[in-house]
């Protein structure tokens, strides 16, 4: 009886995978797709920020399997400008071989530019 239990939990814990920390990340149901995050290794991101004032800054990159993958920023443009270039990495994200997925947010949900934070200490 111990052998089928050993081989059982071995089973279970093929469909699983660990993350860096150690913690078992459960796939998701079968015939449901997880949908892509930015920490995720091979995933290709764009996102809009708004700046205030008519003026948007475009982030975009390659997740590398961390919480905070490294971006480009293109800051300071118009909307037309802001436009045209989502429009061309875009295109590149459909193209790129790198690209295992792709999550993209345009202008229309842009979110606001985040405050640095204040130094601490006196």
């Amino acid at each position: 009886m111990t052998r089928i239990s050993v081989i059982l939990a071995a089973v279970a814990l093929t469909a699983c995978t660990v993350d860096e920390n150690g913690n078992i990340i459960m796939p998701p149901p079968q015939g449901q797709a997880a949908a892509p995050r930015m920490d995720q290794e091979g995933t290709c991101f764009m996102y809009v920020e708004d700046q205030g004032e008519g003026r948007y800054r475009l982030v975009n990159g390659v997740g590398d399997g961390t919480r905070t993958p490294l971006a480009m920023v293109k800051s300071d443009l118009t909307s037309a400008q802001l436009d045209a270039r989502y429009t061309k990495e875009r295109a590149i994200m459909d193209i790129n071989p790198e690209c295992l997925a792709i999550v993209a947010k345009d202008r229309a949900q842009a979110r606001p530019v985040r405050k640095p934070k204040a130094p601490m200490g006196g």
